[in-house]
């Protein structure tokens, strides 16, 4: 692992006790998902491993945050919590590999939510406004999505199939989505319920997915937003899952664990 200018540069040092659990896709520079293409950071141990080409790999937490090139070949160990961005050469082919416990389950088995979970612990400033504006509902939905790309049970709904995914134009589908719920913008006419038909017909939901996604949603709103739409949307998104575990799931067989909306 390289510095800017070839020097070593000293990096974190994975637990040894750890084990490998899931690892994303291979990702590069016309490729990437657009929530890892921002600041963002992991909830567990994980390195990220340079297959081709190179990408700049920047953290940006504590005095010393190291800001690298790293080639192929080289990795970066990441520490849960860490505030990172990666910057990838247009010809470049990377992937992560995250870790876990010997003693937990597998990653990318359906787990319960733990009680109290907040994922985002100081990922995300507050923005001290409510959910007023396009633009604020747009970084809502972006990092949600940063977090769900990361998340062991539900990332492989997004980065596990064979099609490609354009981050872009999902995001921005999403956020005019919400914009209608909670901003009453007109001329949305996509049914979201139906619309998720092929995730689950790929791989079956469960009550642990509308649990993970619920409180995913949540976190993001609670960590961002203060005003009577962030709650709001919520109450809508706590609605739309209760719909959506409904159609898919059956009657009684999901309602939200531990959220009183």
């Amino acid at each position: 692992m390289r510095g800017e200018r070839g020097s070593r540069v000293a990096e974190q040092v994975l637990p040894v006790e750890l084990v490998e659990g899931r690892h994303t896709p291979l990702f590069g520079g016309t490729d990437l998902p657009e929530p890892l293409a921002v600041v963002h950071r992991t909830t567990v141990w994980a390195t990220l491993h340079v297959q081709q080409g190179s990408v700049r790999y920047v953290e940006l937490t504590g005095p010393d945050a190291p800001d690298m090139r790293l080639e192929a070949g080289d990795r970066a160990v990441i520490a849960p919590g860490t505030d990172h961005q990666v910057e990838p050469s247009t010809d470049a082919r990377f992937f992560v590999q995250f870790y876990r416990d010997p003693d937990d389950e597998p990653i990318g088995q359906p787990r319960p939510l733990p009680a109290g979970t907040n994922r985002h612990g100081g990922t995300w400033t507050h923005r001290g406004t409510d959910l007023d504006s396009a633009e604020e509902i747009l970084e809502l939905v972006t990092r949600q999505y940063a977090d769900i790309v990361q998340d062991d049970l539900l990332a492989p709904y997004f980065t596990g199939g064979p099609r490609h995914l354009d981050w872009q134009a999902h995001i921005r589908s999403v956020a005019d989505y919400w914009q209608h719920v909670v901003l009453l913008t007109p001329d949305y006419d996509i049914d979201v319920l139906e619309g998720h038909r092929h995730h689950h017909d790929q791989n079956a939901f469960t009550p642990e997915i509308f649990n993970r996604w619920l409180q995913i949603f949540i976190d993001a709103v609670d960590g961002g937003w203060t005003g009577p739409n962030a709650e709001l949307a919520k109450k809508r998104a706590t609605g739309m899952a209760r719909a959506m575990a409904l159609r898919y799931l059956g009657k009684g067989a999901w309602t939200p664990a531990g959220v009183d909306r």
